[in-house]
């Protein structure tokens, strides 16, 4: 009887045993696969969001370098930041500020990203800076473009390929001539210094970060030569830039005016010339 008291106590051990070591691998799974899962949601959100002006080891373009970010800043304030930056840069953040003067007072654009996608990103910035992420992201290569090409692209007068709207609509460039492009975005003539360079106006135009433009491009986006030609463009406009540029629109208002005037002044003309009688039945009409 003693011996098969003891034969049940060892069952009974190896069935405690199994079992915690199941419960364990299970819960050591069940903590992987959404780390994992989280790492792979923070690249997406870094590429569609953050990629367009930053690099992870690739050297700063239109923002700064985010290798080792998370590192060197405050949790609360990184989370913040990417969760409302136009607050902080209003507010008078003294980190956001410097990060706008340093960087050609391109302001980070607020992306309304959702609380899980915060957390998916810092978790992604994290795992580069831990070297669980991928390999380090470098500046694009950019292709050679034609300036000429750029310029029609620009204005319009040749259609992007996948539809989008000619930046001429919203946005004006020193090498465009009279009238200009449009006053609703940025005058573009700088942009290329502004956003760190070729690469850099490459990575903004090849996935566009700016909440206004993104609901116009994010379903017509921009081909490689097309960025490369707008970029060629907007170089070749810098170069030539005029200093006289912004009295241009000045001069097409006094200019849209003075024809006004002219107008009226004929109009009235005219009326005098009529008789008495036409111009009182002129004025019954």
């Amino acid at each position: 009887m003693e011996n098969v008291s003891r034969h049940s106590r060892k069952w009974i051990l190896l069935t405690l045993f199994m079992s915690g070591s199941v419960l364990l691998q299970t819960g050591w799974l069940a903590q992987a696969a959404p780390n994992g899962q989280s790492l792979e949601e923070g690249r997406t959100v870094f590429e569609r969001y953050c990629a367009s002006c930053h690099t992870i080891g690739g050297g700063d373009t239109a923002g700064p370098d985010l290798q080792g970010v998370a590192e060197k800043r405050d949790p609360a304030w990184l989370r913040r930041w990417l969760d409302e930056p136009d607050v902080m840069l209003a507010e008078g953040d003294p980190i956001a500020t410097d990060l706008l003067r340093q960087y050609n007072n391109i302001p980070m654009p607020d992306q309304n990203l959702s609380a899980a996608e915060i957390d998916a990103l810092l978790a992604y910035l994290g795992g580069e800076d831990s070297g669980a992420g991928s390999p380090a992201q470098s500046a694009r290569d950019v292709l050679a473009g034609n300036p000429d090409s750029g310029r029609d692209l620009f204005t319009g007068a040749d259609r992007l390929s996948n539809g989008g709207t000619a930046c001429i609509a919203c946005h004006d460039s020193g090498a465009v001539g009279v009238p200009g492009g449009g006053l609703l975005g940025p005058d573009l003539t700088n942009a290329v210094a502004r956003y760190g360079g070729e690469s850099g106006m490459a990575a903004v135009l090849g996935n566009i970060p700016f909440p206004s433009m993104m609901p116009i491009y994010q379903d017509r986006p921009l081909i490689p030569q097309e960025q490369a030609d707008l970029t060629a463009f907007m170089q070749q406009a810098a170069a030539k830039d005029s200093p006289n540029r912004g009295l241009r629109h000045f001069a097409l208002y006094i200019l849209a005016f003075g024809m006004m005037d002219v107008f009226l002044v004929l109009l009235f003309v005219w009326q005098r010339r009529l008789p008495h009688h036409a111009r009182r039945t002129l004025a019954r009409r």
